[in-house]
């Protein structure tokens, strides 16, 4: 939280002086000002938060991740990896909400957008399975478990996970 307060106020701050030096000396000597505050700006609106958050769920911190993620301002604006990842985020969130629906939707997202590792990919996949056996849909949850396990995880929960589903599959 502090990184994203810190980017804040160094927008604002690069700004202010900006406007201070331009108003007393002219733009020649605040452009640089105006630059590095217009860059943060950008830099924040293309990259947000995406990572601070994905990395405070990885770290069991969800209310913190959750922070982080309402402070996107659009999520289109994204880039394209980031937007996967916020997707990602935010499916893994409603789903320890106990939300499953919200969930698939935005896990589906994360999917279709290209996530970077194979290992969230698979727990992506991993946890749609999971939310079609609860839809009571096994033939959903069997074939994006195929998916999971073509992917390989060397994450040992995951493969763990993995197994534990198949076997309830293979009871179902």
């Amino acid at each position: 939280m502090t990184y994203s307060y810190l980017r804040y106020a160094l927008i604002v701050l690069f700004l202010g002086l900006g406007l201070l030096l331009h108003v007393q000396l002219g733009l020649s000597q605040a452009w640089y000002l105006y630059l590095a505050g217009f860059l943060l700006l950008v830099s924040h609106l293309v990259f947000g938060n995406v990572w601070l958050a994905f990395n405070s769920l990885k770290r069991g911190q969800p209310e913190k991740a959750e922070a982080l993620l309402r402070q996107v301002w659009n999520p289109g604006w994204l880039v394209r990896s980031n937007r996967a990842y916020y997707y990602f985020t935010l499916g893994m969130l409603y789903l320890q909400h106990k939300k499953p629906g919200e969930a698939r939707g935005h896990l589906q997202k994360a999917i279709s957008l290209g996530l970077r590792k194979p290992n969230d990919h698979a727990l992506a996949l991993l946890n749609l399975a999971h939310i079609a056996y609860l839809q009571k849909d096994p033939g959903l949850a069997r074939q994006a478990l195929a998916e999971a396990r073509a992917l390989q995880p060397t994450d040992l929960m995951i493969k763990d996970n993995l197994q534990r589903m198949e076997g309830m599959l293979g009871r179902g």
